[in-house]
């Protein structure tokens, strides 16, 4: 049977019930709405996840995403701004070859 949980709460609760309370409050603390909605929020993580290239993070982002509230359309976006900016990146460093 598939194990229900993440494996990074698997791993702070291997660690401790009390790493794991603080990791999921601070995780629920940046996430709620505040100067930027949860929905931003999770599209803001969504596209990170993409930029750094954690295919699971971009599979649990998007799911994230969904629940708070977002369309499929603004999930491509934001995925499409963080594919611009790895290429972006990309073109920076290779321009190091022209020193």
């Amino acid at each position: 049977m598939k194990e229900d949980k993440t494996r990074p709460i698997r791993f702070t609760e291997s660690i401790s019930e009390e790493f794991n309370e603080a990791f999921t409050n601070l995780v629920s603390e940046i996430m709620k709405d505040g100067a930027l909605s949860s929905k931003n929020k999770s599209l803001i993580a969504l596209a990170c996840a993409v930029a750094v290239k954690c295919e699971h993070c971009v599979k649990a982002h998007k799911d994230k995403a969904l629940d708070a509230g977002a369309t499929m359309d603004e999930i491509k976006e934001a995925a499409a701004v963080a594919a611009q900016v790895r290429l972006g990146s990309g073109l920076t460093f290779a321009s190091f070859v022209l020193d």
